[in-house]
């Protein structure tokens, strides 16, 4: 488990960012940053960050950059047929949806980053 690398926490949700955060730092990542937009994201983003990031901010611009990273984990209301496809379509081995709990975000954060 490397917690030196910087996270990205994308939601355009304040109070779901705040409760990312929240369990990351209880689980030793401390290395956060926060984007709330698509153009927030494209600002801050660096090859070296693992990227948490909502489904909802995905567009064509953001598609484009992550098709070239390994290390993110699309975050979904539901694990729907789209959703699927689209986790598919970047190589995403885990798509996380609500609700899930802390234990279950980390485990899926540690497995993507140790491979």
């Amino acid at each position: 488990m490397n917690l030196s690398i910087p996270i990205l926490i994308c939601d355009p949700n304040e109070e779901i960012r705040l409760l990312l955060k929240n369990m990351l730092t209880r689980h030793g990542y401390f290395h956060l940053i926060e984007a709330q937009n698509t153009e927030e994201i494209l600002r801050v983003i660096s090859d070296n960050q693992f990227i948490l990031i909502h489904k909802r901010l995905l567009n064509e611009d953001l598609k484009k950059s992550l098709s070239t990273k390994k290390n993110f984990l699309i975050i979904s209301q539901t694990e729907d047929e789209d959703t699927v496809n689209l986790s598919a379509f970047f190589g995403v081995k885990h798509l996380i949806s609500f609700p899930y709990s802390s234990k279950s975000l980390i485990l899926r954060i540690n497995n993507l980053l140790n491979h």
